[in-house]
C-alpha cells in the first residue's frame, strides 16, 4: 500500500520515515519470502495507522522521526507471527534510526575539545526545543536536566518522559523497547564517545544521558552490560 493511501489524519499524524521502512522491509524479507513479506508488510502499514488512532497528535514537533519511526517497529513486531530475538535485528534498526554517525565518526570525535563543546550546544538546542514544545504538546519528551561540564567534558542530559516508553507501557511492549533505547549506546560509540546510562523511563524515574569521549578516564569506570530484558546498562566497575 502507497504511503499516500494509508488512512492516516495527516492533521495530527506523520508517515514513517523512507528509513523506517526500508528497515522493516528489509527485516520482513530477511525472515519471509517475497509473498509472505509482502502481506506482512501491509499488515504492518495497517497495525501502524491503527496504533496512530490512539496516539497524541505530535505531527507539529520539530523532532518528529524519533517518535514515529518507532511505532513501525512497535508494529512490525506485533505483527510479525515469528518473533526473531532482537539482538538480531538490532544493527538493522540502528542503521535506520542513526546510520549518519558512521559517517559523522569519520570527522567528529567527542574526544576533542572543540568537537565535544559542539556536541554539548547540540544537546543544549535540542533540550532548549523540547522544553518550549512540552507546553503546547504535553505527551513529548518532557526533560529533566541539561549541562556541560567544559573542564572534563562531560555532557549530561535526561528525559523525565519519553513517548516510545510510554507507547511501550500501554501496549505492553516493553520488552520491545531496549532494540531502540540500545541505538543511543551505537550512535555514541560511533563518534568516539561513551554513553554512560543507568536507567531509562520504564527502568527507572528518568532516562540519562551522560557523555563522554571513550578516551576520558569516566568511560574506563564503567562497563556495558545487558540487563534481562535486553536493555543495555551501564555498570560501575
Amino acid at each position: 500500500m502507497k504511503e499516500k493511501d494509508l488512512p492516516i489524519d495527516l492533521t495530527k499524524h506523520k508517515v514513517y520515515s523512507k528509513n523506517a521502512k526500508k528497515c522493516v522491509q528489509k527485516l520482513l524479507n530477511r525472515y519471509y519470502d517475497e509473498k509472505t513479506a509482502a502481506m506482512l508488510w501491509e499488515k504492518v502499514q495497517l497495525q501502524y495507522c491503527e496504533y496512530l488512532k490512539d496516539e497524541p497528535a505530535l505531527k507539529d514537533l520539530k523532532i518528529t522521526a524519533s517518535i514515529y519511526d518507532p511505532i513501525l517497529i512497535f508494529a512490525w513486531y506485533a505483527v510479525i507471527p515469528d518473533k526473531p530475538p532482537l539482538e538480531e535485528v538490532q544493527q538493522d534498526v540502528y542503521q535506520s534510526f542513526f546510520g549518519s554517525f558512521g559517517l559523522m565518526g569519520k570527522v567528529f570525535d567527542l574526544n576533542r575539545k572543540l568537537d565535544n563543546k559542539l556536541a554539548s550546544k547540540i544537546f543544549q538546542k535540542a533540550n532548549n526545543i523540547r522544553v518550549k514544545e512540552i507546553k503546547r504538546f504535553p505527551e513529548s519528551f518532557r526533560m529533566g536536566s541539561c549541562s556541560y561540564d567544559k573542564e572534563n567534558g562531560i555532557i549530561r542530559y535526561s528525559f523525565i518522559q519519553c513517548p516510545n516508553a510510554e507507547f511501550a507501557k500501554r501496549h505492553h511492549m516493553e520488552d520491545v523497547l531496549p532494540v531502540l533505547c540500545n541505538c543511543d549506546h551505537l550512535a555514541m560509540q560511533a563518534i568516539h564517545a561513551s554513553l554512560i546510562r543507568e536507567g531509562t523511563c520504564v527502568t527507572s524515574d528518568c532516562c540519562d544521558y551522560c557523555i563522554v569521549g571513550d578516551k576520558n578516564p569516566m568511560a574506563a569506570e564503567y562497563e556495558l552490560k545487558q540487563a534481562d530484558n535486553g536493555l543495555w546498562i551501564s555498570e560501575k566497575k
